[in-house]
């Protein structure tokens, strides 16, 4: 993710988010988290060797090819019928800090393989943290000013639902941590 699309999710998660229950954060700040994790199964079907290709068939019959990057080092493992798993995890925490933390950007990421021999299975999981400082609040319009970390200003306009609205403050740091996690596996049937 890039430092600009990091600042935008921000508004609009924190937007949506301080909308619903309240969770981790300080004590009597608002904060929430929300994760959702899929998991499909699939048919290898082809194998294109050449070009490091894979047809999986999916649950509804669907079929999608996938280019195998030559990191994958067990590409020559795979064979036609063996069975392929994919687990996508996402989520999102939103908390609001106290004032004078300053607007930071940090973006992790971490990939493993399976060792060279067995079946190919691998996971990437990519963290970015953004937080951006309330600069003004606007209560009878139900705005804030946000900076972030880059010193880009964003207005955001904050849904009547809110009920946390009237706990925050100029100065308070808004942080979100959004995470991405993507593992696959190939076994036998």
């Amino acid at each position: 993710m890039k430092a600009n699309t990091c600042v935008q999710v921000l508004a609009i998660v924190l937007a949506i988010v301080l909308i619903g229950p309240m969770g981790a954060g300080a004590a009597d700040k608002p904060g929430v988290e929300l994760g959702e994790i899929t998991v499909v199964t699939g048919k290898v079907v082809a194998i294109d060797r050449t070009d490091r290709a894979v047809a999986i068939q999916g649950p509804e019959g669907n079929v999608l090819v996938l280019e195998v990057g030559k990191a994958a080092k067990n590409f020559n493992q795979i064979k036609v019928g063996d069975q392929v798993k994919l687990e996508y995890y996402e989520s999102v925490a939103i908390y609001v800090g106290a004032a004078g933390k300053p607007p930071q950007e940090n973006v992790g990421v971490i990939a493993a393989a399976a060792p060279k021999g067995q079946k190919p299975a691998g996971e990437v999981i990519e963290v970015v943290d953004v937080s951006a400082v309330i600069q003004a609040i606007d209560p009878a319009k139900r705005t804030l000013t946000l900076k972030g970390p880059q010193g880009n200003v964003i207005p955001l306009k904050v849904d009547k639902s809110v009920k946390a609205f009237d706990q925050l403050k100029v100065g308070d740091s808004i942080h979100v941590r959004y995470t991405e996690a993507v593992a696959i596996s190939v076994t036998k049937p």
